[in-house]
Formats: C-alpha cells, sequence, structure tokens
C-alpha cells in the first residue's frame, strides 16, 4: 500500500510541478554482437551469411518525462527486455533523470541515467535491479514531436546469472510527444 501511495504522490507531484512540460516517449533500443557464423552458408535462406554485426536483444522503453527547467528532467519509465540468446526476458520500471549538455533551436544534446527494479510476472520474467546510463540527442520536428537517438549502457542485477549481473551497450531510437 506504501509503495502505490508514493507512486501516486509522485506523480502528482510530477504533474504539479511540470507546469504542462510532461512528455509521453517510446524509444527502441537493440544490442549487437559480433555474427558467430559470418561467411557460412544459411540452409535456410539458401546463401552464405555476410553480415558481421547481428542485433543481439531488443529493449522497448516508454514512460512519462517532465521538464523541470531547461537543464533538466525527470522520469517514470516501463520497458521491457528481450534477451532471446541468453533466454532471459525483463520487465525494468525506473525512475531517470536527464541532464542537458547542449542546447540549440531544435536540439538538445544530454546525458542521463536511471534506477529501478525487475518486476516478476510469472515464471518465464526475471527479478532483480536495473541500472541505467547513457548520452542522446531530441530532434525537434515540430512544437509537439522529438525524434530521440541515444547510445544506453544497461545492467540487469539478476540473481542465478553469470556474475549475478547481465550488463548490454545499446543503440536506440524513438519519439516523444508533448
Amino acid at each position: 500500500m506504501r509503495k502505490v501511495f508514493f507512486i501516486s504522490m509522485l506523480l502528482i507531484s510530477m504533474a504539479t510541478y511540470a507546469q504542462n512540460k510532461i512528455h509521453y516517449n517510446f524509444i527502441i533500443n537493440t544490442t549487437f554482437m559480433v555474427n558467430e557464423n559470418f561467411g557460412n552458408y544459411d540452409e535456410y535462406e539458401e546463401d552464405s551469411d555476410w553480415d558481421i554485426i547481428v542485433p543481439r536483444a531488443l529493449l522497448l522503453r516508454n514512460g512519462f518525462n517532465v521538464t523541470l527547467n531547461n537543464f533538466m528532467t525527470i522520469g517514470l519509465n516501463l520497458g521491457l527486455d528481450w534477451h532471446e540468446d541468453l533466454q532471459v526476458l525483463a520487465i525494468p520500471y525506473y525512475i531517470n533523470s536527464k541532464f542537458t549538455l547542449l542546447k540549440g533551436d531544435n536540439y538538445k544534446l544530454y546525458f542521463g541515467g536511471g534506477i529501478g527494479k525487475l518486476v516478476k510476472l510469472g515464471k518465464a520474467f526475471e527479478r532483480g535491479k536495473y541500472y541505467t546510463v547513457g548520452i542522446g540527442s531530441q530532434i525537434a520536428m515540430d512544437k509537439t514531436h522529438d525524434f530521440i537517438f541515444n547510445i544506453d549502457f544497461h545492467q540487469k542485477k539478476i540473481e542465478g546469472f553469470e556474475n549475478g549481473r547481465l550488463n548490454s551497450l545499446s543503440l536506440g531510437v524513438g519519439i516523444s510527444f508533448l
């Protein structure tokens, strides 16, 4: 009950303090790895595999960010992480903050970080802690939409996993709505 109260009070205070500067964002990230089958014949496609780098994981992020001032935003986010080759499925929920490094008329370069937890909804999902840090850019398309490009480092602390954690570096693209 305390968690529900805390989250609702946090959302209310964010909305009050934001002065109508609440943004919804959706970002698709992926991690990459070197193709172990480079140059080998693929019977399924009936051709040789010439891709040097292949996607490894799919990370979906959505959340609400509140612009506090020209320098800082904070947000609440929910995601879905799928590492197919490692058989890891996780749902992180976390708070994050972003600090503006450079700002122009139509763009913003920022540095950000976040901390949260992994939700266990069933046997397929993992439980643990979640950390993220990264750098990104927001480019204004018009007054209500921004294009997002980011590079993030994610760490998931999962019991029973190799070294107790899963580290990944991802590239992401997304959109933000005012």
